[in-house]
């Protein structure tokens, strides 16, 4: 056997060729002894280049099964072979196998993230992770359903039970010490309690101008009652309806608070915006006229009219209480009509009004003896 070893590149890469017959072939580096002066790194990267060096090995060495082979190659008894290019690293190294190699096997060191489970996993992990987000999905839609659901019928009974009580608990014309309120409030046709047609009458109850209660016990009017004396308020005059509660608000407080009247002193206010405000009623004794309270019906323009006449809709409205009254057999079909100034020394109720309530049936413009006019109660 002959064996030549070509050290041409600088003892990295050994050439060999082989001839003749092998037998055991062991390759061995002449430059061992020089092993001190050649560095590890260098021990490791030494590659034997045989491809073309060995293409006439015999058969027997080539299938020769107790001898590690690597292609066309196989080397006994030797060391730090290295067959191919040697690649080195510097600093620290992560190495992760993430997707299954060909052969199938899995790095069982390696654990998979949840973001690498969803974008780098296998179709079937990917498709079950999606599988859970969308049921999740679905579960949270339902849930808001069934909340919305919910709300909504709680809300509607809560409303229903709010209207069912309203209409039960409808103001009863009642209130304290026996007082009772009788509601004639006849409203527009159409149904707009804010409209007042011809001939209809709106009488705005003490619970709707927010009336404080009855301080004591009134006295009761005999009835049918024989008179009528119209007044006025004295205060500024109202157009709207809530102008006109505030006026009769604070009527009210003045009557009570400053002149210790157990209630608001008329049976009935006139307000400028048409409608008539709930006092005592026909039922009770007013504090308007002193003498004169238990044979009469108190009703107060809402206003002072010394100079300026009342609007129509409130004149208006003054006659229609007075009809009612008749019509419902709280007042005398013959009752006398009176303004204030003729019982009492006062400019009430102005010169406007006393311009237009004279005019009117029932009127009384000529007395020289009150005392003769007094009716006769039992």
């Amino acid at each position: 056997m002959a064996l030549n070893l070509d050290r041409s590149n600088s003892g990295r890469n050994l050439g060999v060729r082989v001839s003749g017959d092998l037998g055991d072939l062991q390759v061995t580096d002449a430059t061992s002894d020089c092993d001190d002066k050649i560095s590890d790194n260098e021990k490791v990267s030494r590659t034997v280049n045989t491809v073309n060096a060995i293409s006439n090995l015999p058969p027997n060495l080539m299938h020769n099964t107790a001898i590690p082979s690597f292609g066309r190659v196989a080397i006994t008894n030797s060391e730090n072979v290295q067959f191919g290019n040697n690649t080195y690293f510097n600093g620290p190294v992560t190495i992760k196998q993430i997707v299954q190699s060909k052969s199938g096997v899995d790095n069982s060191s390696y654990t998979r993230s949840d973001d690498e489970n969803i974008s780098g996993g296998d179709h079937s992990t990917r498709g079950k992770v999606q599988e859970s987000l969308d049921k999740k999905e679905q579960i949270l839609v339902w849930h808001k359903i069934t909340f919305s659901a919910v709300c909504i019928i709680v809300i509607g009974s809560i409303i229903a039970v709010v209207l069912v009580l309203q209409n039960k608990n409808e103001p009863q014309q009642q209130s304290t010490n026996g007082f009772t309120q009788p509601d004639f409030t006849t409203l527009d046709p159409s149904g707009d309690p804010l409209l007042i047609a011809p001939d209809h009458l709106r009488i705005v109850s003490r619970t709707d101008w927010l009336a404080q209660p009855v301080e004591g016990e009134l006295d009761k009017l005999v009835q049918p009652v024989p008179w009528v004396i119209i007044t006025h308020t004295a205060t500024e005059n109202c157009h709207t309806q809530s102008q006109c509660v505030l006026r009769v608000r604070l009527i009210q407080t003045f009557h009570i608070e400053s002149k210790g009247w157990y209630d608001i002193g008329y049976n009935f206010l006139i307000g400028g915006d048409g409608s008539v405000y709930f006092g005592r009623g026909w039922d009770y004794q007013g504090a308007h006229t002193k003498g004169y309270n238990k044979y009469s019906i108190g009703i107060a323009f809402i206003g002072t009219f010394n100079n300026d006449p009342p609007p129509k809709q409130q004149v208006e409205a003054c006659q229609k209480i007075i009809r009612q009254g008749v019509q419902l057999g709280k007042l005398r079909k013959d009752y006398k009509l009176f303004v204030h100034r003729q019982l009492m020394s006062t400019l009430s109720p102005g010169d406007k009004v006393i311009d237009i309530v004279k005019e009117w049936p029932h009127y009384v413009s000529n007395f020289t003896d009150i005392e003769s006019l007094i009716p006769k109660i039992s």
